[in-house]
C-alpha cells in the first residue's frame, strides 16, 4: 500500500478528531481547545473540497466572520493564513 493512498483518509480522520476534541474543550479556561479545533479545521480544509466550499459559502453569508478573519490574518501562523486564504469567498464560483 502506497503512502499517498492512506495520507488523505488519515488527514481527514485526524482533522475530524482534532476538530471535535477542540470544540469540546473550547469552553475550558485555557485557549488550547480553540487552537486544536483550528488545527483540525486546517487539516480538513486542505483535504476536503466540499468543506472548503461550505466554509466559503458561510463566509459569504456572514461577512462579519470574513472581516474578523482578515483583521487577524497578519497575526496568524502560516497554516492558518492558508486556511483563511483558501476559504475566502472571492474564490467561490457563482
Amino acid at each position: 500500500m502506497d503512502l499517498k493512498t492512506i495520507k488523505r483518509p488519515l488527514k481527514l480522520v485526524v482533522g475530524s478528531v482534532m476538530f471535535v476534541v477542540g470544540i469540546i474543550t473550547a469552553p475550558f479556561p485555557l485557549p488550547i481547545g480553540q487552537f486544536v479545533a483550528l488545527i483540525g479545521l486546517s487539516l480538513l480544509v486542505s483535504e476536503s473540497h466540499w468543506l472548503k466550499t461550505k466554509m466559503q459559502k458561510l463566509r459569504r453569508r456572514l461577512p462579519l466572520i470574513g472581516r474578523q478573519l482578515q483583521r487577524v490574518h497578519p497575526h496568524m501562523p502560516k497554516f492558518l493564513k492558508k486556511v483563511i486564504d483558501d476559504t475566502d469567498p472571492v474564490h467561490l464560483a457563482e
